[in-house]
């Protein structure tokens, strides 16, 4: 009787008021489909209903979903004018959900086309409006794709900021999926600093959560892991890892990865044919590191030279038989011929070997030469671009301390000024943040730097200083006394790194005796080199 009551009261209520919108329930039906990642059902939902809505928010809503629903099937649509037209729709109203959402497809359609800038600057909207939102699920996939993003730019410390930003919300949600892919990206993020401990600390939670993600993706975080072992020097689970992330699927990436292993263990024939499956497999990003490898190996053994050479001369010897063939000579004749012809071949093969050999010696030597002189150059041209953005940060903390630089009795006068004050010491701190991010995880010259300036500082010897030690030591101490290092390459040019170090030294106030214990020589050797240096600097002027 009560379940009879019920089936009524379904049947009479309709009746009493409005009719249900239909498409609105319908709408959200496709977006819980979304939600549960079903979304070959959603899109087929979507494409089978009428577009010609009279309701504008029903419109907006079916625009969003089709322009979604098609970027998560790969049946991505060639023009922008659909999500145009729901954002212009939901810029006016009050849904913050679905406008950040408009925002995140419209973001993703245009990195798809390769439209990074535009990109970023549609994700960077979606962030803004999603931070006023409670959806945990917009918020983490804006945050993965701007770590992606970032990774893609090569802005590593963004991509770090945003992969710890995404692994917060990832553990505030409880999502196992979301939280086994943030581990990933960051093990990824620090793995393009070459920060080999934080790579292992989020590389090793990936192994109890390869459950939670999806089976496509499971060679990559297999690779992951391999590359963990690899860089802590367990040769045999990097091994197990890189063959498993194979058995799923052959990724360029990764069997060049394993050939490092084999490479490592001293196995370079298996290292070879790894590099050979790699290079047909890869889409042009490690060619050129590949075809080095490669290169070293055939130089190293000869074997795939000499197989050039024979091919080649194959190649004349048929070329020869066939022109040979056409000859109506006699038997003596063509014995002749042949003595004449073998005679010539062995000459010809020699000649041929040797020019094979000097052309591929002088190629990989203009490839090492290039490949170094390139490296050189990025260095060079990253360590610039780090002293200058170091030295504006120092000239605007000095510019915000000099601004500091009141008295007590002036802030109670003016209590704007203290907050002016605690501003700009935010600010500094900042500053100073950012010179450390810098230091610490951009640039591994300052960083060694860094600690070889600190050791000195200390009185500590350099004894095992190696000639990039000391580079490094001076890269730093420029980078941070710019003026006082210009000074000295201006009284003293044309300086060994030697003295120029121990002019340094002199600068940074340290004295005979402390000079002496730092370079590990007697004091009369330090007076000795004070003589030729400035020796030296009369012969200049």
């Amino acid at each position: 009787m009560r379940k009879m009551l019920c089936l009524l009261l379904v049947a009479i209520l309709p009746s009493c008021g409005h009719e249900p919108d239909t498409e609105a329930m319908r709408l959200n039906a496709i977006d819980s489909l979304v939600i549960a990642e079903q979304y070959d059902s959603a899109y087929h939902e979507i494409m089978n209903m009428d577009s010609h809505l009279e309701n504008d928010e029903d419109k907006a809503h079916y625009q969003l979903l089709l322009v979604q629903t098609s970027y998560l099937t790969d049946n991505t649509l060639s023009t922008d004018v659909i999500i145009d037209s729901a954002i212009t729709y939901y810029e006016k109203s009050s849904d913050m959900n679905k406008l950040s959402d408009s925002y995140y497809y419209k973001a993703a359609c245009l990195r798809e086309r390769g439209n990074l800038t535009q990109a970023i600057q549609f994700y960077k909207r979606a962030e803004e409006v999603a931070q006023n939102t409670s959806n945990l699920r917009l918020q983490y996939k804006i945050a993965e794709a701007l770590t992606k993003i970032n990774n893609q730019s090569g802005n590593n410390t963004l991509q770090l900021d945003y992969g710890r930003k995404a692994l917060e919300i990832a553990l505030k949600s409880g999502n196992k999926n979301w939280i086994a892919y943030s581990y990933f990206n960051l093990s990824m993020a620090f793995q393009d600093v070459e920060n080999i401990d934080s790579l292992s600390h989020y590389a090793k939670d990936l192994i109890p959560r390869l459950g939670d993600i999806y089976p496509e993706d499971l060679p990559y975080f297999l690779s992951c892991i391999g590359f963990m072992y690899f860089k802590q020097g367990k040769l045999s689970l990097a091994k197990k890892y890189y063959k498993e992330s194979l058995s799923h699927q052959e990724i360029a990436h990764t069997l060049g990865n394993l050939a490092d292993v084999y490479l490592t263990e001293g196995n370079e024939d298996e290292a070879y044919k790894l590099w050979q499956k790699a290079f047909l497999l890869d889409d042009g990003t490690r060619k050129d590191v590949i075809m080095f490898d490669m290169l070293q190996y055939d130089l190293k053994h000869g074997q795939n030279l000499e197989n050039a050479c024979e091919r080649m001369y194959d190649i004349f010897t048929y070329k020869d038989s066939l022109t040979n063939a056409m000859k109506d000579h006699t038997i003596l004749e063509m014995q002749h011929d042949y003595d004449e012809e073998a005679q010539n071949h062995i000459h010809e093969k020699a000649i041929l070997k040797w020019m094979i050999a000097t052309l591929v010696m002088a190629l990989l030597l203009l490839l090492l030469l290039g490949y170094i002189k390139y490296k050189q150059y990025l260095t060079k041209l990253t360590l610039a671009k780090h002293r200058l953005l170091i030295n504006q940060y120092n000239s605007e903390i000095k510019r915000l301390e000099d601004k500091c630089r009141v008295t007590e009795q002036d802030i109670r006068k003016n209590q704007a000024l203290e907050e002016t004050c605690k501003k700009a010491e935010r600010e500094i701190d900042e500053l100073k943040n950012k010179i450390a991010n810098i230091v610490e995880n951009a640039s591994p010259i300052l960083n060694r730097g860094q600690l070889l300036y600190d050791n000195i500082m200390n009185n500590k010897t350099t004894a095992k200083w190696s000639k990039e030690d000391y580079k490094c030591f001076l890269e730093y101490y420029r980078t941070f006394h710019l003026m006082e290092y210009e000074a000295i390459e201006k009284k003293h040019p044309n300086l060994t790194i030697h003295n120029t170090f121990f002019l340094v030294l002199c600068e940074i106030g340290k004295d005979n005796k402390a000079i002496s214990k730092i370079m590990g020589i007697s004091e009369d050797s330090v007076r000795s080199i004070k003589y030729r240096v400035k020796k030296s600097k009369n012969k200049t002027k």
